[in-house]
């Protein structure tokens, strides 16, 4: 079966929004000077408060999303299990980022914060549907 274009449009788009959220986790983690100085006052005191549970989720949520994509693109049919994987990270991660925490994230950054995760829920389950869908056509092996 021949490789519809728009899997590959669809794979490579995802690829790169999500390599975005792994840029942002990646430097949120490792802190450089230039990125840390972009932050908002209060916002490295937010990052160091998150606890283990809820920067594993984050984790899984994000690293779950670029491993999707890139499952998607090799037509893998594993990549519907892993962007659900991704999904409950991001609830686990948005439920203590608006839930749980003490610190209000959107005190921070304004309320763009939440349209931003609002966005990002909407691109993974849209992502998500495409693979399931792909996945059920037989073009995801």
């Amino acid at each position: 079966m021949r490789t519809p274009w728009h899997l590959w449009a669809v794979g490579g788009a995802s690829l790169i929004w999500h390599a975005g959220g792994a840029f942002d986790y990646l430097m949120s983690h490792l802190r450089p000077a230039f990125y840390m100085e972009m932050m908002p006052p209060g916002m490295v005191a937010y990052l160091d408060a998150y606890p283990a549970w809820a920067t594993a989720a984050w984790a899984v949520g994000v690293w779950g999303a670029v491993l999707g994509s890139v499952l998607i693109l090799l037509r893998s049919r594993l990549a519907v299990p892993v962007l659900w994987l991704a999904m409950a990270g991001l609830v686990v991660n948005t439920a203590h980022t608006y839930l749980i925490a003490e610190g209000n994230l959107e005190a921070l950054t304004g309320p763009a914060a939440r349209l931003f995760t609002l966005g990002i829920f909407v691109i993974l389950a849209l992502v998500l549907a495409y693979a399931g869908r792909q996945r059920g056509l037989g073009r995801l092996r």
